[in-house]
């Protein structure tokens, strides 16, 4: 059974028990003709016009097919083999408690590290760890992590941007911080140094000096998955940089020209080269000057994936994916320009216009709708098709999924609609004639075998007739009617003048009128038998 006959079936169970609702429904389908396919193409394409205006880029469908194609691409970018992680995982927090106890740690543990990578003459090292308080526990510790950072000069640090619901409540002002700047890309809007925001930047002062500073800040969509990157605020005339952007600035990077950028994600849950931290605080320790070197001309960054401290966050590659990976992801799509760029929606439903517009020309104008819908899942592989190419050659992110998703909603109601036409008129599915509704007389006609069965169809849906067409069985009187040519037949009321004038004049019809028997448990099969009887005696 396909599945237009499923979707048929409760159809049939209606009209089983209101015979009367199915003439009404079919006549109905009648007088709709070509003019349902036209305005169903206009209602889907009202749809995708919502779906333009409104969030393009933000429903659950465009999410769910951005994911798919990240997840089924067959061709990832190679990652950039000069981002770095240094990793303080399990095997480092377990190594390292003994000493220096849970985490965190005393931050000259950081320092004893991060000093050898700049020696080493490493090209940037990123902390992916906020320094927002004072240990006061360990202020040796404190004052010598100070002292790495003012001799750094490749070294970079997260502020946190708080919710700017905040910002009226906070008492720090923009014109405060040394590391965001003036917007020239923001003509027209007169800078205003005392709009406050709310944000947390590093306690420490050398931070400060340094204005080596930028958000680090990952927000996820609604459904909690990680898209999008914010490498920059506009605020007050001011542009409020991202850690990436800032390492870009300073590393002459090429610089994100949107404040919201799409990740392009790499295959794989690690896709970086990761060195475990307690490996690289061993070397440390030892001196070992060869150790540090392969990090000469790297971005290290330095963060966690350690289950145990939280920073895991879902994305379209995988559900739990850690941070220090998402940093790393974008400091590769800043470097190597690899943010993905959605094609202009504009452009899509243009192509949506067009697929729509052949698909009503298909079923209102040709009769090989059905034959071609039986392959109409072949139009959403091919936009599928197209979607996972531009985002496996390219970093343009052509997602056709929209009208994919419209013409098969488009393919399955006109089939739908096609299929209950057909049904009327041949008598067959839903609009199966049931036992005792014969009230007056059976009309049959019967045609010569030289009329094709696709081809009486289309007469009668294009004029319309109260007729249906009968397919008869291959056994018994079916053999003979089959050996004949196809049935046309209707019932009349008794006494009911004919309707020869509704059957189109190039069918060669011979019209018998048979009694109605409504005490037969089949009378239809009884009348036509009866109707074959008749011909007979012609």
């Amino acid at each position: 059974m396909g599945i237009t006959d499923w979707l048929l079936r409760p159809l049939g169970w209606l009209f089983a028990r209101h015979p009367d609702w199915r003439d009404a429904f079919g006549r109905l389908l009648l007088a709709a003709g070509v003019r349902f396919y036209v305005a169903l193409a206009l209602v889907v394409a009202a749809f995708g016009a919502w779906n333009l205006l409104s969030h393009p880029f933000d429903n659950q469908l465009a999410h769910d097919s951005f994911d798919l194609l990240m997840r089924q691409r067959p061709i990832a970018y190679r990652p950039d083999a000069d981002v770095v992680v240094l990793d303080i995982d399990e095997a480092s927090l377990a190594a390292m408690n003994a000493e220096y106890g849970r985490w965190p740690w005393p931050r000259k543990v950081l320092s004893s590290v991060a000093a050898p990578l700049e020696a080493a003459r490493a090209r940037a090292v990123v902390f992916d760890i906020l320094f927002t308080d004072a240990d006061v526990a360990n202020l040796e510790s404190e004052a010598a992590f100070d002292r790495y950072v003012r001799a750094s000069r490749v070294s970079f640090f997260p502020a946190i941007r708080l919710n700017p619901k905040n910002d009226a409540a906070s008492e720090v002002p923009v014109s405060l911080l040394n590391f965001a700047s003036p917007d020239p890309e923001a003509p027209g809007i007169a800078l205003n140094a005392h709009r406050t925001l709310a944000i947390m930047t590093p306690y420490f002062k050398s931070i400060y000096d340094s204005g080596r500073v930028g958000t680090s800040n990952i927000y996820p969509d609604s459904d909690n998955i990680v898209r999008w990157y914010s490498s920059f605020e506009p605020l007050a005339g001011y542009k409020i940089p991202s850690l990436p952007y800032k390492v870009a600035e300073l590393l002459k990077w090429p610089l994100p020209k949107h404040a919201h950028n799409l990740i392009n994600w790499p295959k794989g849950i690690a896709p970086y080269r990761t060195i475990s931290f307690v490996r690289a605080m061993a070397a440390a320790k030892a001196n070992d000057g060869a150790f540090f070197a392969q990090f000469a001309g790297k971005v290290v960054v330095v963060g966690s994936t350690a289950a145990d401290l939280g920073d895991i966050k879902a994305t379209p590659v995988d559900a739990q994916y850690p941070g220090v990976y998402v940093l790393a992801t974008v400091l590769d799509n800043t470097k190597n320009d690899r943010y993905l760029k959605p094609l202009n929606p504009w452009l899509i439903f243009c192509l949506e216009l067009a697929l729509l517009m052949a698909s009503a020309l298909l079923f209102s104008r040709t009769n090989q709708a059905l034959a071609i819908a039986k392959y109409f899942f072949i139009v959403p592989a091919v936009l599928f098709a197209l979607s996972l190419a531009s985002v496996s050659v390219s970093n343009w992110l052509v997602d056709l999924s929209v009208p994919a998703a419209l013409v098969l909603a488009y393919f399955t109601f006109a089939k739908l609609f096609d299929a209950n036409l057909r049904d009327f008129i041949a008598g067959t599915g839903p609009f199966l004639a049931t036992a005792g509704e014969v009230t007056g007389r059976l009309q049959v006609a019967c045609l010569p075998a030289s009329e094709p069965r696709e081809r009486v169809l289309q007469l009668l849906i294009d004029c319309r007739p109260v007729v249906k067409l009968w397919e008869p069985d291959a056994a018994g009187m079916g053999r003979r009617w089959r050996d004949q040519g196809w049935v046309l037949w209707r019932w009349a009321a008794a006494g009911a003048a004919g309707e020869e004038d509704a059957i189109p004049p190039s069918l060669p019809l011979c019209w018998v009128d048979v009694p109605g028997n409504t005490d037969a448990s089949f009378p239809l099969a009884e009348a036509l038998a009866s109707a074959g009887r008749a011909m007979e005696k012609k």
